[in-house]
């Protein structure tokens, strides 16, 4: 939706900028981390109540008139960083808020991941990460985090292992705490910032800790037939550190189950839910009141293998090619038939159907004592080949 910025000025003193994205291409050739500039012609407005990454109560945001020019003589002496530093209490208090994108310093007990020597892969990355004596978090990195970190991963020392991760995002999944990624997120390891040097000095680590890299690229790849005691066998055997694998199980559909609805209304730009305010929907990731949305199939399937039975969640893309029909042309229909309780008979003539479903797993996002279900990612209904 834009560029953000974070500006240092001479009295050590950090605040959010922010340019819309119709103005991206007017600043952008101005834009060099580390240089020392001198801005005018801005508007400043209170912070968004989302997603703060700075204390200061005020952003600036650049307007048609704002001028952004580079000091090049006498210019002030400016520190060259800044971080939000938080600790285990405060991550705690913000877990699940949205509210602030605080930074975290810890040490690197183990990561893991597919491919993870190639910087071009973007799959998510799990980073093991101790921040106090006896509390250890899940770093979650995805996108272009995940492909830095692989490159740093390649590159570097892995004997470096105090780690400076910036504006995460915390969340708790299973009763364990998860450090989400964004776009603002940056990895320090240098031994002489403050802030790794006080961590160092506080837990009694050492930056020279090799820690383990397990990679599981091979364990993605590989798709086997198995049944809905294998899937949940799986699952209880894996470790505290988060398992992926794709399956293929065959699986007969007893029915849609209706407590949790079979749509949702998503935002048309990052395809989130959008959350109910008042009357209105809002998107908490895109934040802007610009948001319109799209009704897409959330459908909870019960199904059985003839042993065991299981709940499998399938999204839009899938439920599309299964039912032919989209999900806004059948909310139009629910509306006139009954409002938002009234199942589409398309969903009703699955029951009694088999498949063959391609299950993804990963724990422990898919099986936790609060969530129950394994998500679909391909449904066919063509026969294995032995």
């Amino acid at each position: 939706m834009g560029i953000t910025i974070l500006l240092l000025d001479e009295q050590d003193s950090v605040i959010h900028d922010f340019i819309p994205a119709n103005r991206a291409s007017q600043f952008r050739s101005c834009l060099k981390a580390g240089s020392i500039v001198r801005l005018d012609g801005f508007e400043v407005a209170r912070v968004p109540h989302m997603y703060k990454i700075t204390e200061h109560q005020f952003v600036i945001r650049f307007i048609p008139s704002t001028r952004i020019v580079d000091v090049l003589a006498d210019a002030p002496v400016i520190r060259s960083d800044k971080f939000l530093v938080r600790r285990i209490d405060h991550l705690q208090v913000l877990t699940n808020t949205n509210l602030e994108l605080p930074d975290v310093v810890g040490e690197i007990r183990s990561v893991q991941g597919s491919d993870l020597q190639n910087d071009a892969a973007t799959t998510r990355i799990v980073v093991r990460l101790l921040i106090e004596p006896t509390v250890t978090v899940n770093v979650s990195l995805w996108d272009e985090a995940a492909s830095a970190f692989r490159g740093l991963l390649r590159d570097g020392d892995k004997s470096q292992s105090v780690m400076l991760v910036t504006s995460v995002n915390p969340k708790m999944f299973g009763g364990n705490l998860y450090l989400n990624s964004t776009q603002g997120t940056r990895f320090f390891f240098d031994t002489t910032l403050p802030e790794i040097a006080e961590f160092v000095s506080r837990v009694g680590a050492t930056s020279a800790q090799v820690y383990s890299c397990v990679n599981t690229l091979e364990g993605i790849k590989k798709k086997e037939l198995v049944s809905i005691r294998d899937l949940n066998s799986f699952i209880s055997s894996s470790n505290e550190q988060t398992q992926e694998a794709d399956f293929l199980c065959k699986a007969r559909i007893v029915c849609v189950i209706p407590e949790n609805g079979w749509s949702f209304v998503s935002c048309t730009i990052c395809h989130k839910k959008l959350e109910r305010l008042g009357t209105s929907l809002n998107c908490t990731r895109c934040v802007t009141s610009d948001v319109t949305g799209v009704v897409r199939f959330r459908v909870e399937l019960a199904v059985d293998d003839g042993n065991d039975s299981a709940t499998f969640v399938v999204f839009d893309k899938e439920m599309t090619k299964l039912t032919k029909q989209e999900a806004s042309v059948l909310a139009l229909d629910a509306v006139s038939n009954g409002g938002e309780e009234y199942l589409p008979s398309c969903l009703e003539e699955l029951a009694g159907k088999e498949f063959v479903f391609q299950i993804r797993v990963i724990t422990p996002f898919n099986f936790t004592p609060n969530h129950r279900t394994f998500t679909v990612s391909t449904i066919t209904d063509m026969k294995i080949a032995p």
